[in-house]
């Protein structure tokens, strides 16, 4: 496989990471699991590859967009847009893996 997701597999992950979602906000609980569920996203879709750090932020929150989407008949207005401020939180802390190639 080349790395790229699927329709399907990319289905199954933004519905895997809007269930932990949903379980953070009404346990409080599973941030970081949340947290590192939407990172692996990002990185499998791709939205990580933007030609820019703001493009590649911009990418990112779209996905959370995406999965605030997938949220609202679990969640109360109130408490989803809470979670999406929590996720662009997540979105906006990227920090671009560094080469460690060769520079002249």
């Amino acid at each position: 496989m080349n790395g790229e997701m699927t329709q399907q597999e990319y289905n199954d992950k933004v519905a895997q990471v809007a269930s932990l979602a949903v379980a953070y906000v009404k346990t409080d609980r599973g941030y970081y699991q949340m947290r590192d569920s939407f990172n692996e996203l990002c990185e499998k879709s791709g939205a990580n590859k933007g030609i820019n750090d703001e493009a590649t932020i911009g990418r990112r929150i779209l996905l959370v967009q995406k999965i605030c989407i997938e949220t609202i008949p679990s969640l109360s207005k109130e408490a989803n847009k809470w979670l999406e401020d929590q996720l662009k939180d997540i979105a906006n802390d990227y920090t671009p893996a560094r080469s460690r190639g060769f520079r002249r």
